[in-house]
């Protein structure tokens, strides 16, 4: 083996890897009649977002947008799932796509490198993630 190679295998050795899996969202070539309103839908996706959220599965989600802003539909979601097959049941539970709005693909990735920046100011009551800055209060019990 080459010194390269062996510095290779060594620094791949190194890297903390995180399987996710891209869950890459696009609208329905031939959608299903909706079972209840956009409106409410949207609500149900967005409250299964913050479960996945909570319980630590979505890494990432967002929709996909270009420079003239974007096309409704298109959108990614990041899981961190054990299986395609585990990751691939989570995407079916997203409401635009169980209720036949939505197609995905499910592409698994490896994350090895990046930088996620958080910074929790208590004093000044401020949390700032990369280039965003949330003002954060205690909460009520």
């Amino acid at each position: 083996m080459s010194i390269a190679e062996q510095q290779a295998t060594g620094l791949m050795a190194k890297l903390q890897r995180e399987q996710c899996y891209l869950i890459m969202m696009r609208p329905a070539e031939d959608p299903k009649v909706a079972p209840i309103p956009k409106a409410e839908m949207r609500l149900e996706h967005h409250d299964y977002l913050v479960d996945m959220e909570r319980r630590g599965i979505l890494f990432a989600a967002g929709p996909l947008r270009d420079d003239e802003g974007w096309e409704r539909g298109h959108g990614l979601l990041i899981f961190r799932a054990n299986t395609r097959a585990e990751a691939t049941n989570w995407a079916m539970q997203e409401p635009y796509t169980k209720y036949g709005q939505r197609e995905i693909e499910v592409i698994p990735w490896q994350r090895n490198e990046g930088t996620i920046s958080i910074n929790l100011r208590l004093a000044d009551g401020f949390l700032e993630m990369d280039n965003r800055k949330w003002a954060i209060s205690p909460a009520e019990d």
